[in-house]
Formats: C-alpha cells, structure tokens, sequence
C-alpha cells in the first residue's frame, strides 16, 4: 500500500451551534486523511485500532470507495466514540465519550506502523508530542533512513494540545525527524506566542536548511501552514508560497477540512509536485470534505477528473499574495 494513515478513526457525533446534531458519522482525523489523499489515489488505507463494531458501522463506506480494511486492528469491543462542539464564535471542543485510557488503548503504536516505513511511499501521522509513541518512533525512523531501508515520506500533523510554548522545543525537535509539518495558523500562534504571520513565517524557515540543535540531521522539507479560509503557506528552505482556497464552496460540514488538505499535501509531494501544487490539491481535497455532513458517501473517479481538471486551472493564478 502507497499511502498509510496513522491516526485513530472513530465515530463522530457533531453538535454544530445552531443546535442541529449529526450522529454516527465516520470521523476522526485519520478518515479525513485518508479522504484527502483517496480523491488523487487509490493506494491508501488506514492503520489503526478499532472496536468490534467498526466493521458493521462503516464497513459498507470502505467497500463502496474501495479502501483496504486491512490495517484496521481490532483492539477493543468499541470504536471511540467522539463528541464534537462547535460554539457561535467558530470554536469547537471534542469529548471522547468513552474516555481518555480507551482511546489511548485504541490508538496505532510505533510496533504495529514499523513495516510500513520500508513499504509505503508516504506516511501521515496525526499526534501530539507524546513521548511514548516518539521515543518508539522516532529511532526507528531515523535507523531506517541511516540504512537507506526507509521508502517513506512522513507527515506529521501536530494536535492542538501540543501547540503551547512549553512544547516548543519537543515540537522542533520532533519536527526536524519528519519530511512535511503541518499545522494550522491559530496552533502556530498558540506555538510562538505570537500574532505575526511574518514572524511565524520567519521562526518556521529557522527549523529548516540544516541540523537543529534538537534533531541531529535535519530532514523537514515541508512546512504546510494551513491558515482555513485564507487558504494555505507552503514553507521550504527555498521558497515561500501562499496558496487560496476553492473558490464557492458550500461549506455545511468545517469537520475534517484540515486533515483531508494535510493527506492531499502528503500524496503530491510524493508525487513530485511541486509547493505550489501541493497546497492547491491540500485546498481542493478539502473542499470536497466540506461540502457535506461528514466525509463524502462516495469518492470515485468522477471527483478525481474533476479535481484534476481544477488544479490545472487554479495552477498559475494564484497572485502569491498573504
């Protein structure tokens, strides 16, 4: 398999501000990764831990998209079940409704994602900064790219309750082991301290082009700072690229915007694409994941010709502006 989502996929109840509520939805942010990527790719497939029932609940999606269920392990009678809370000001919170040690015995360890560093082109990695899974992870990582075994490029995507100015330096230092970092605006904010787009540009390019005092050998390519709305900034050691949204899109669901644009950046940078490209394929995957409640019922090749068609129109014209 190409593309493997490390990530905990769950079942989402969404409560959104005006009171409607949608429930038994496949969530999590690894479905949405994995939607992100599937609309450009056929090879990819989640590698998780779930709950007996998870087959029965979600197995007819997995079939209609053609999506392998084979890296889904069942660890528990129950699928986390999570409670998301979105408020007036655009603000959310999330309850896992089974509690915190279930969903920690749920999630994917560094021993069960270790075959597919040698196998799998790409590799997305929803976490915070939790030492257990990095100290399994992060050796591993780099023994398989001493040893030239390592076929995978890996994407991490921070979780919010590491972006604090105390998890800085964890944050770098991890960072600096992983090819793209992928972040959103408010997160980055929340990292620095601080407003400025400009300064936030300016710390990021500081972890990238050479080693960093808490990783050794610096492998960060790509910063994917993702900035919702006002689309997206695609960091390098040589360039910085600003990148729009889809233009008209009928946002009814914002679930999962984020991490399905994190999977697309993942699958084209990849695939040779270039910044530029990266960010826009980020930014239409995820308009195809807002346009409804949940992720899309069905992503077939009708979607994929459609959003082909509009990279290549939206490549070339975008005015590079903040």
């Amino acid at each position: 398999m190409d593309y493997i989502i490390a990530s905990t996929v769950v079942t989402d109840e969404i409560r959104f501000a005006d009171k409607k509520t949608v429930e038994k939805k496949a969530g999590g942010a690894g479905i949405y990764a994995l939607c992100g990527i599937r609309l450009w790719c056929d090879s990819v497939m989640p590698v998780t831990g779930v709950g007996k029932d998870y087959e029965e609940m979600f197995g007819e999606w997995y079939q209609k998209n053609h999506i392998s269920m084979n890296g889904l392990i069942q660890k528990d009678e129950k699928t986390p079940y999570n409670v998301i809370q979105y408020f007036e000001d655009g603000e959310r919170s999330e309850t896992a409704l089974y509690g915190a040690d279930h969903y920690r015995k749920i999630e994917v360890t560094p021993k069960e994602l270790e075959p597919y560093f040698e196998t799998a082109k790409g590799i997305y990695i929803f976490k915070n900064t939790s030492p257990e899974f990095w100290n399994g992870i992060l050796p591993m990582m780099e023994s398989s790219f001493q040893t030239r075994s390592r076929a995978a490029a890996v994407m991490w995507e921070i979780a919010s309750d590491s972006t604090c100015p105390e998890c800085l330096e964890e944050v770098r230092r991890i960072a600096g082991n992983v090819d793209i970092f992928s972040i959103n605006l408010t997160e980055a904010r929340n990292l620095f301290g601080t407003e400025s787009l400009d300064e936030i540009i300016g710390k990021f390019r500081g972890w990238m082009g050479g080693p960093t005092p808490f990783a050794g050998q610096n492998h960060l390519k790509l910063i994917f700072l993702r900035r919702g709305s006002k689309g997206a900034v695609m960091i390098t050691p040589e360039e910085v690229v600003y990148v729009p949204t889809v233009d008209h899109v009928n946002v009814v669901d914002p679930t999962g915007g984020g991490n399905s644009s994190s999977g697309a950046v993942l699958y084209g940078w990849c695939s040779g694409h270039t910044p530029e490209e990266c960010g826009l394929m980020g930014s239409i995957s995820a308009a195809m994941c807002l346009e409804q409640y949940g992720v899309p019922d069905e992503i077939g090749m009708e979607k994929r010709e459609a959003a082909e068609r509009l990279l290549a129109a939206m490549k070339g014209n975008n005015p590079n502006e903040k």
